[in-house]
């Protein structure tokens, strides 16, 4: 059997609560877990300090996503409600999928009772050719990959 090919990570599109495909976004980043480290020190039988390293809390990064801003208001919809009827209104469980060429997910992580920490609208310039981009933050209680 041929090995697989690891795949271009240009395409991405969020999932949250149900709603399929809420955005295609060109960036996505904190797709990460990290077990806190505690320094434990103690003495051997000979009063010779030993330092342990022990496992402390499990914590995970926010994910921030970018995309180039459309008519969907979608992500403003969902961080609005943070700031009407606060975060626990808002929080859902939703997949970030790795898409390859063809829009097929190739990879799937899925992350526990998220909700929009920050949202960040475009920055507008007259002067500019870029596209206008918009980004929001995720804070959520665990991140798995499928």
């Amino acid at each position: 059997m041929p090995a697989k090919e690891p795949r271009p990570a240009s395409r991405f599109r969020l999932d949250i609560g149900g709603k399929e495909g809420i955005g295609s976004f060109r960036e996505c980043t904190g797709l990460d877990s990290e077990t806190t480290v505690i320094e434990h020190t103690s003495v051997d039988t000979n009063g010779n300090p030993i330092v342990r390293k022990v496992p402390g809390p499990l914590k995970w990064s926010n994910i921030t996503l970018k995309r180039g801003v459309d008519e969907s208001a979608d992500l403003w919809t969902w961080r609005k409600q943070v700031l009407d009827e606060g975060p626990d209104s808002a929080r859902v469980d939703g997949f970030i999928e790795l898409l390859d060429y063809n829009g097929t997910p190739i990879a799937r992580w899925k992350f526990l009772q998220g909700w929009p920490t920050k949202y960040t609208g475009a920055s507008l310039d007259p002067k500019s050719a870029d596209v206008a981009v918009e980004e929001i933050q995720i804070c959520h209680e665990g991140l798995d990959r499928e």
